[in-house]
């Protein structure tokens, strides 16, 4: 009778069980490591391009800065300009009031009256001088307010005085003036 010894082949399977194991799990090693190394690539690139959008996003950003620096300045000199021009404007306003103002004051008055004094102090305008009566002073306090150059016309004092032999009335009248614009 033949006899078979299976205890080698059992061993040897055994052995060979053994190996298949260790390349298993040899290979599962190795792709684990390769599946890490592969992220961790992946992951370090990612943040190397974020940094990078991050790097170029502070220079984008400090170029508009400096954009917006630029743009407060010409802000500030455009408000100083208008400012400047403002000035101007009503200087020019002021050069050409006082004539406009007297211009005004002699079409308005009526006959048989003259200013004997007339001063302006800011807007304020006094007007002292005389009349032949009281209707030709009330004539011209009317002429006055109707006129778009004065507001607040008021008769401060009113009266009787002799002159070279006339008699006439002395009149003293305040108004506020209103200045042209500039145009």
């Amino acid at each position: 009778m033949i006899r078979i010894n299976l205890l080698p082949v059992r061993a040897e399977k055994r052995k060979e069980v053994a190996r298949q194991q260790i390349v298993l799990a040899a290979g599962i090693v190795v792709v684990l490591v390769a599946g890490i190394v592969s992220v961790d690539w992946t992951l370090r690139n990612d943040i190397a391009n974020v940094q990078a959008q991050i790097k170029q996003r502070k220079a984008r950003i400090a170029e508009l800065q400096k954009q917006i620096g630029e743009v407060k300045a010409y802000k500030k000199k455009k408000r100083d300009l208008e400012e400047k021009i403002g000035v101007i404007a009503r200087l020019e306003a002021r050069q050409r009031g006082p004539s406009r103002v007297l211009d005004e004051l002699a079409r308005l008055m009526p006959e048989k009256m003259w200013i004997e004094r007339l001063s302006d102090a800011s807007g304020a305008l006094s007007l002292d001088g005389f009349a032949i009566d009281n209707q030709t002073i009330a004539r011209f306090m009317t002429r006055l307010q109707a006129s778009p150059r004065f507001s607040g016309v008021r008769l401060e004092v009113t009266r009787q005085v002799s002159r070279a032999g006339v008699n006439l009335k002395s009149f003293s009248i305040r108004a506020s003036v209103v200045y042209p614009e500039a145009g």
